[in-house]
């Protein structure tokens, strides 16, 4: 079987810091495992925004990030010596060349901050911004902070579960030939649960169907969300939630749970979209 450079490409940031090497080892593991190309993404810009800036030192710069983006086609490279891998050098900041990418991307592949900030930063602006506005999923890779599990988690937050989701966190799953755990989030003041029970676990079923290969445990929740799916991500490999609680416009960008999430879990996140998009969501 032959990879076609044509596929939507599996596309990491990276900026050289520690965080974005392990992000793209991620995301070349992923790209493996889908079957699809890998784009490396370097954004550079001028540290100062002054129109006394010359064209010489803008030259400069911009062969730094042409260094920094060679740096990580090689580790690319060394990772996966025959797998097609191609590199994309943007000038602007790198939150928005990713959101820039995502139209074009399965996936996008991002560690939880870059280069610079200050040591107790959990996560940084590019990255809030990456998972804020991208058109398809953004997996934020945290080094694990426990042993490997095996498991998926996928958590969600009304049984009326967008069966996009519910398909990428199936296929993440098959992938990895891991145990998937799915997790009806009700609301806290919820009294009878058997409703929501149901229609979740008539949903899950029709994806068991697709994946009989899938080991899957659901379970029905009213604690409160952010507790249910730290405990979750504390039992799993990755954890699959949407990006915000809920499709009302007028939401942030991004929920709180997700942002506790993802300045807190202890494994790698994969934040999705409203109706979120990929291969197992098509």
């Amino acid at each position: 079987m032959r990879v076609q450079d044509d596929e939507q490409p599996v596309v990491v940031g990276f900026d050289g810091s520690p965080e974005s090497r392990r992000a793209l080892r991620w995301g070349v593991e992923e790209a493996h495992l889908r079957f699809i190309p890998l784009l490396v993404c370097h954004a550079w810009q001028s540290p100062y925004p002054m129109l006394s800036v010359t064209p010489e030192a803008t030259d400069v710069v911009e062969r730094m990030g042409r260094h920094v983006l060679d740096m990580g086609l090689i580790m690319a490279h060394d990772l996966a010596p025959r797998w097609p891998v191609r590199g994309r050098l943007v000038e602007g900041s790198p939150g928005a060349a990713l959101v820039g990418a995502s139209g074009i991307a399965e996936m996008i592949v991002i560690g939880p901050r870059g280069a610079g900030g200050f040591d107790e930063l959990r996560i940084g602006s590019a990255t809030l911004q990456a998972v804020a506005y991208s058109r398809c999923p953004v997996a934020v890779v945290r080094e694990p902070g426990h042993p490997r599990a095996d498991r998926v988690a996928i958590g969600v937050q009304d049984a009326s579960l967008e069966s996009a989701e519910l398909g990428l966190a199936f296929e993440e799953a098959r992938l990895r030939k891991a145990s998937l755990l799915a997790i009806c989030l009700c609301p806290e003041d919820c009294v009878d649960t058997r409703e929501a029970a149901v229609r979740f676990n008539t949903n899950v079923a029709v994806w068991e169907e697709k994946y009989p290969q899938v080991q899957v445990e659901t379970a029905v929740e009213t604690s409160p969300h952010l507790e249910v799916l730290r405990h979750a991500a504390d039992r799993s490999d990755l954890l699959v939630i949407p990006r915000r609680e809920s499709d009302d416009p007028a939401d942030l960008p991004v929920g709180p749970v997700c942002q506790a999430l993802l300045r807190e879990a202890p494994c790698t996140v994969l934040a999705t979209p409203p109706h979120a998009s990929g291969a197992a969501a098509r």
